[in-house]
């Protein structure tokens, strides 16, 4: 199967999974402005979220169960919630946005690496090569893990609580501008000349 066959196929998936409902909404812009590039197509990506996660032990994600999940920023009461539903140990996560980009090239790797950490991105990184194919994740910083439920009970207080969803909400806001200077990168003329729409 040749490049343009490939980005096809999992370009139809993705059309199938948006109808769905099954893609972050937030990230599907970009997505479509990374996609019309011929050279270039997304595979799993986020726009970043918060989660709310049941472990039965850390690192057992094989058994975790999601008591909450927002791609965007949360509020006090559904985060409570969440915590409740913790039969295990309950973790609060904030995880930055990621994208995953598959490249034909070399060239257009470097060139998207570099839009990325300009754009903010900074733990950007190729993530794998095979042989007609470079795959890309574009990877921020904004990050809170920790744990809020112990055995079943919520072992936060009111006061921490409020303070964590604070700073995961600023934090969600810092990415989503992040996000948005990507977005107008992309958007550049020069940028479709190199990429050779």
């Amino acid at each position: 199967m040749n490049w343009k066959e490939k980005k096809g196929n999992i370009l139809k998936r993705l059309n199938e999974r948006m109808g769905e409902g099954l893609v972050d909404e937030r990230i599907i812009p970009t997505l479509d402005r990374i996609n019309k590039f011929s050279y270039l197509y997304t595979v799993s990506s986020c726009s970043g979220r918060v989660i709310i996660i049941d472990l039965p032990k850390i690192g057992d994600k094989r058994n975790a169960v999601f008591a909450g999940r927002w791609h965007r920023r949360v509020e006090k009461k559904e985060v409570l919630n969440a915590i409740e539903r913790c039969k295990r140990d309950g973790w609060f996560i904030l995880n930055p946005p990621i994208i995953h980009v598959v490249c034909k090239d070399i060239e257009h790797a470097k060139e998207l690496l570099k839009i990325a950490v300009e754009s903010g991105f900074k733990r950007s990184g190729i993530k794998s090569i095979g042989e007609d194919k470079i795959t890309v994740e574009m990877n921020s910083t904004e990050v809170i893990e920790t744990i809020v439920a112990k055995d079943g009970i919520n072992i936060i207080g009111e006061d921490y609580l409020e303070v964590l969803i604070e700073c995961a909400n600023i934090k969600f806001d810092i990415s989503q501008r992040k996000i948005e200077r990507l977005n107008e990168r992309l958007d550049e003329p020069l940028l479709h000349e190199k990429f050779a729409v």
